[in-house]
């Protein structure tokens, strides 16, 4: 039998989403100065996302609209690819730390006046899980001059409490933490050994610098 409140309510979380989307994006169309392809973006927004994305989309809208201004830096159009990244991907986010850090790349991609806002970054911020992100952060909290190198190193077991195993490889994989192991001695000169620490990366540290320092 169809439960018809559970329909009920569903539709009305859908539309309320949809109410709070579309002057999201006018909002953040306007703090940019792209009325035109912010909102030619809402022709293929509707086909996208849906119900819950659109309210987390709206979010990340409002809170990157809130960063720019709060900034007082001039505001440009955002390119094409990162813009439909943060609506397809940046919308899926439910943890609000992670939706903080979508909003964050947003704003800084609309005011960098220097093209240091990767294409790379929202495909990487689309894979890590919360935790995963946290980690990244404590590493680039460790090491606030980007020219200091090598990064400083983590003890592995400092990182036990966020993440596990497959998570460092995980990291490793998309190219913003280096795993560092120990070094054996072996009748045939050195080897490597077990995982002994972490390392952030130069593209890992201007990944995270670009999802944690607001504009």
């Amino acid at each position: 039998m169809l439960n018809t409140g559970c329909v009920s309510d569903e539709l009305v979380q859908a539309a309320k989403a949809a109410a709070e989307l579309e002057p999201a994006v006018e909002a953040f169309a306007e703090a940019t100065g792209a009325l035109g392809p912010v909102r030619e973006s809402t022709g293929w927004l509707g086909d996208v996302i849906r119900a819950k994305r659109e309210a987390h989309a709206a979010k990340v809208f409002m809170k990157a609209t809130e960063k720019i201004k709060a900034s007082g830096l001039p505001a440009h159009a955002v390119r094409d690819k990162v813009l439909r990244a943060v609506v397809e991907d940046g919308s899926m986010e439910d943890d609000e730390g992670m939706q903080e850090r979508w909003a964050t790349l947003l704003a800084n991609a609309a005011t960098d006046q220097e093209d240091k806002i990767k294409l790379v970054y929202p495909k990487i911020l689309a894979e890590l899980e919360p935790k995963e992100a946290l980690l990244l952060e404590r590493l680039w909290e460790k090491t606030p001059n980007p020219s200091e190198e090598p990064f400083e190193t983590v003890g592995y077991e400092a990182t036990y409490d966020l993440v596990d195993v497959p998570e460092l490889y995980n990291l490793d994989r998309l190219g913003v933490l280096r795993l560092i192991r120990s070094m054996n001695s072996t009748m045939g000169g050195v080897s490597e050994g077990a995982l002994a620490g972490v390392q952030l990366t130069e593209l890992g540290w201007a990944f995270v610098a670009a999802c944690n320092s607001s504009p």
